[in-house]
């Protein structure tokens, strides 16, 4: 059985994060090599609100006769580089193709600070055998969710990366995205986002919804940048004077450490004593190593 795939971007002008590109180029051409996919088409809607955009898309996939879309928002940064990690597209495209009957995947990620929470939802209660009904949406805490792996069926889902299977869109009624909100008929206050809704419906109408904690992608956020603020040399001199002299000992001394340009080895050599003692503070040697941490995705 071979399918159709349709790639679908929201670049809002030329907001679209690179992370995004990359991703997308390297995935079509995984794609249009794979003997399982008929076809590989695309489009792009660049255009607000997003229900609007998401919806348009869902319509074209229909007309097109796909068989699956991908999603991918502009501010994704998929494949995350962490421990055990799986690519979203070889790991989620395998489950669905072996899914009997239609469903939704999804890559679970965190919204912006302060909070970062995570944007996987469950069904829950407060109460045992209440004589009302007492059932809610919550979201999978940070620790739950850090030490998930796999694929698992949830409640409700994001979709910045997300697999549907077209066939799912006919077990509910068009606007397939839409918002709710706590205040109608002023609609000042949202209760519900449009990836939520479009997903909740689904798993209320029978259609599976999975989230693949083997695929975390990475969240872009946008941060203001206001006037540059410069450094004078004294303040730079009064931050690391109170930085050194902060819950160091009378016995400790600082050593300056540089790495050495001819180390082929990747060692790092030990300075001479670089900074005299202020107010009568030595300091203790400093422990420095390369840093090889990855920076994720």
């Amino acid at each position: 059985m071979q399918v159709k795939v349709l790639f679908a971007r929201f670049p809002f002008g030329a907001s679209e994060h690179p992370d995004c590109t990359d991703w997308m180029v390297q995935t079509v051409l995984k794609a249009s090599r794979d003997p399982r996919i008929s076809e590989v088409l695309h489009t792009r809607v660049d255009d607000t609100p997003i229900t609007m955009s998401r919806n348009l898309v869902c319509k074209q996939a229909q007309a097109a006769g796909a068989d699956i879309i991908c999603m991918l928002d502009s501010d994704m940064r998929p494949d995350l580089k962490l421990p055990g990690r799986k690519p979203f597209w070889d790991s989620s495209l395998e489950f669905m193709l072996n899914h009997p009957g239609p469903a939704v995947i999804a890559a679970p990620y965190c919204g912006p600070p302060p909070h970062e929470n995570v944007y996987v939802f469950r069904w829950a209660n407060k109460e045992s055998d209440h004589p009302n009904v007492d059932i809610s949406l919550e979201q999978f805490s940070r620790e739950e969710a850090q030490g998930r792996g796999g694929i698992e069926e949830v409640a409700a889902l994001p979709t910045g990366l997300v697999l549907i299977d077209v066939r799912a869109l006919n077990a509910i009624r068009p606007p397939y995205f839409e918002y709710e909100y706590e205040d109608a008929p002023f609609n000042t206050r949202k209760a519900t986002t449009e990836d939520v809704f479009f997903t909740r419906n689904l798993s209320l109408a029978g259609v599976p919804q999975y989230v693949n904690w083997d695929a975390w992608a990475g969240h872009h956020k946008r941060k203001c940048v206001g006037r540059p603020a410069t450094l004078s040399v004294e303040s730079v001199r009064e931050n690391f004077r109170g930085a050194l002299l902060s819950g160091r000992r009378e016995s400790e001394r600082l050593i300056e450490v540089r790495p050495h340009p001819r180390d082929q080895a990747g060692s790092w050599a030990r300075g001479r004593a670089a900074i005299p003692p202020i107010n009568g503070v030595a300091y203790r040697p400093l422990e420095v190593q390369p840093d090889n941490t990855d920076s994720g995705g």
